[in-house]
């Protein structure tokens, strides 16, 4: 069990269903240099790996007692990474903007707060030539800022 700071719960204070306050990132991964090839299971089996790992993704927020003091991270005992890594297809043409509108989609909608605050989506289908050649993908993580600052959310990663 470990207290927010002051300023970390200011991020939970603060936040509205107009403002979120996660942070995103975008990764774009050439899954041509795969060894054995890309699978979403295989990505899933090896982000799992790697959760057990890191505590902070499988933390999520309790109230203190009396709600006297600022919220605490307590281990989330019923963790499931499947309701935190999802999986969706890029609309055709699968182009920059197609991937920036499916982005700011997900930007906007908040995070779960019974759970671990983060969630971390699988974007198939991403096109970077013309014609497709295949084998990109994105993979677009939303974080809260209560959880990462940029410091900690880039040694995370």
């Amino acid at each position: 069990m470990e207290r927010l700071s002051g300023l970390d719960a200011s991020f939970l204070y603060i936040e509205s269903p107009t403002q979120p306050l996660h942070v995103c990132s975008i990764l774009e991964l050439d899954t041509s240099t795969v060894p054995g090839g890309y699978t979403f299971e295989h990505l899933r089996d090896e982000l799992a790996l790697r959760i057990a790992a890191i505590p902070e993704f499988r933390a999520k927020l309790a109230d203190s007692q009396l709600n006297l003091d600022y919220p605490v991270w307590v281990e989330d005992e019923a963790f499931d990474l499947d309701r935190h890594l999802l999986r969706i297809g890029l609309p055709s043409p699968g182009g920059r903007r197609e991937l920036a509108e499916v982005c700011g989609h997900i930007a906007t909608a908040p995070l779960e707060r019974d759970r671990p605050l983060w969630e971390m989506w699988v974007i198939e289908g991403v096109c970077d030539t013309d014609p497709c050649a295949g084998g990109m993908l994105a993979v677009r993580t939303k974080v809260h800022h209560a959880a990462v600052d940029g410091v900690s959310g880039a040694n995370l990663f």
